[in-house]
């Protein structure tokens, strides 16, 4: 199991909308007609391309199309809005991407290719969508010529109701909305997953569909302010398929925390060590030292002996306590993960088998959690 992404709104939005169906899916839906009957969409094809420098890399995510359009070749970019507010002036950081773009296919000595750019928000509040001019005090009618003319095509997830979340065609897409649209809102997000219920339980009829909802378990375990737990238990009540789906993930996770506790402990024990080499080190050579001063052969190998008796004895006492550590930290992580699988009103063998311990194990543990909440 990787770790955390850097942002994984980002390898979300990717890992969904590169995929054509999807995309086709979010532009017969949001994109005017005038544009929708141009687009050849057999001929969508997935560029490996970016434009965003450091400076637009704090505002979008990016993914590029090349695409046919009424018998012309264009680039389709796709730019996921980073912030969960609207941005004041799109249109400049846009402009800014459409230059790299451009500037990149002459110095490759390419023809320039007319750019589609598509911004995808998933902010709560509506976008506020406004033209270039708007941005300045009124102008003279002269002045309109010299300013930037272009406008981009808006997919604004907030504006998908109940209602209208059905005019998305595909379970995969209408998922994609659902999770990039409230993954940050915890009580609008379970809502939602409850309401469209059978959108999860069409997709995990099919192997493909089970990954999709994996990948969408995977994304929300990072992002909603949900614990990992609360997320299991709402995927479990959706329908055994979807338990088993997202049971695999959350073990992963579970199992990822174990590597994570064990490697900080490892490192905790080798600082340990360290120190107490030193310590023990010092000690030897001042006894050491001592005897040396008094010039005799014999005080000589007695320092020596009780440096190596000393050191040795140091290391053993400090392997112990990082065992020691290591096992306590298993054992508190081990006691938290069932306290909250014991929230769901699982049973014991449930908790075994997804936590991967043995019965035993887990039914003495359940024993102390009840001793230590008694009265």
């Amino acid at each position: 199991m990787a770790t955390k992404p850097d942002n994984p709104h980002d390898r979300f939005f990717k890992e969904t909308f590169s995929q054509p169906d999807i995309l086709i899916d979010f532009l017969n839906a949001f994109a005017p007609e005038s544009v929708r009957e141009c687009i050849d969409y057999a001929t969508l094809t997935r560029e490996v391309d970016t434009f965003t420098d450091e400076q637009l890399a704090k505002h979008f995510a990016d993914l590029i199309f090349s695409v046919q359009y009424r018998g012309q070749s264009i680039r389709l970019v796709l730019l996921l809005e980073h912030k969960s507010y609207t941005e004041e002036y799109p249109h400049f950081q846009i402009n800014r991407y459409l230059l790299n773009l451009w500037e990149s296919q002459i110095k490759q000595k390419q023809p320039l290719t007319p750019v589609l750019p598509v911004l995808v928000y998933h902010g709560n509040r509506r976008w506020k969508k406004r033209s270039v001019p708007d941005y300045f005090a009124p102008l003279h009618g002269t002045l309109l010529t010299y300013l930037p003319a272009f406008d981009y095509l808006l997919i604004d997830l907030s504006t998908l109701s109940d209602e209208r979340l059905p005019t998305l065609r595909s379970d995969y897409a209408r998922l994609t909305a659902i999770l990039l649209q409230n993954s940050r809102r915890k009580r609008e997000l379970t809502r939602l997953l409850d309401t469209f219920a059978d959108v999860v339980r069409r997709l995990v009829e099919t192997p493909d569909g089970q990954r999709f909802v994996s990948t969408g378990f995977l994304y929300l375990s990072y992002t909603a302010d949900l614990t990992k737990v609360e997320l299991f238990g709402i995927f479990s009540r959706i329908s055994s398929q979807t338990e088993s789906s997202t049971m695999t993930v959350a073990e992963e996770l579970l199992q990822e925390g174990r590597e994570q506790g064990r490697r900080q402990a490892m490192t905790a024990a080798e600082e340990l060590i360290q120190k107490e080499r030193e310590q023990g080190r010092r000690q030897a050579m001042t006894v050491a030292e001592e005897l040396l001063q008094e010039g005799r052969e014999q005080g000589r190998r007695q320092a020596m002996t009780a440096a190596e008796e000393l050191i040795q004895q140091e290391r053993r006492q400090a392997i112990a306590a990082a065992k020691e550590l290591v096992q306590q930290q298993e054992r508190q992580s081990k006691i938290k993960f069932i306290k909250a699988m014991l929230t769901l009103n699982l049973n014991a063998a449930t908790i075994a088998s997804a936590a991967e311990l043995p019965l035993a194990e887990v039914n003495s543990i359940i024993d102390e959690i009840n001793r230590t909440q008694a009265p």
